[in-house]
């Protein structure tokens, strides 16, 4: 709840998906995660939990600020919209076109990509008593294919969570601002963005 909570709620009523696009979304993240999780699995069977945990570590600096930069823009594409993209144009015309395109159209309007990207970055951020279940997964695991059942299962259970009844809450939100102003509507959408660029910046600071 606390760690996917705030960027996937955010996303989810900033980009004013409906009630069915926001429970798409949420099962699009939990298969980022998911697939995440079947790696970890798999790379503790085969190096171990220490040459893990040191990979992880000399890598974290770099998925933190690469996720953290990403979930920037997507918080302020989510903010502004059209109005940032035609702003990058006036600014750096052949870079920020290509940039704006692909995060406007390849990632804010297209669910698959980005639900899983999204999930993809926080899969890969994992805390240490998920790292405690995955190594236990490693250590029980008798081959490959027992440690990809077991971290499938995990991350499966992990699924069964409150976060359904929350993005389903965050997709109805939208279409009710939209019934009532259209204005509701972009407030709630520009403060959604708010959070996701808050979010991208802490992730950003963890990793200094």
């Amino acid at each position: 709840m606390l760690t996917c909570g705030p960027i996937l709620v955010s996303y989810i009523g900033g980009t004013k998906k409906n009630i069915f696009q926001g429970l798409k979304v949420y099962i699009l993240f939990s298969l980022g995660r998911i697939i995440v999780y079947i790696i970890l699995g798999l790379a503790l069977f085969f190096l171990g939990r220490f040459a893990l945990e040191r990979l992880l570590g000399d890598y974290s600096k770099y998925i933190m600020v690469t996720g953290g930069s990403f979930i920037i823009l997507v918080g302020l594409f989510v903010c502004f919209g059209k109005q940032l993209e035609l702003s990058c144009k006036c600014l750096m015309p052949q870079f920020a076109e290509k940039l704006s395109f692909f995060l406007q159209s390849d990632i804010l309007e297209k669910d698959v990509k980005s639900a899983i990207v999204l999930g993809l970055i926080i899969g890969l951020l994992p805390c240490a008593p998920l790292l405690a279940v995955l190594s236990y997964i490693g250590l029980i695991s008798k081959s490959w294919v027992s440690s990809f059942w077991f971290s499938f299962s995990f991350g499966a259970g992990t699924f069964m969570s409150p976060l359904i009844l929350l993005s389903i809450f965050a997709g109805w939100v939208p279409e009710f601002l939209k019934e009532k102003r259209a204005n509701y509507l972009r407030i709630f959408s520009f403060f959604c963005g708010l959070i996701i660029i808050f979010l991208g910046i802490q992730l950003i600071g963890r990793a200094y």
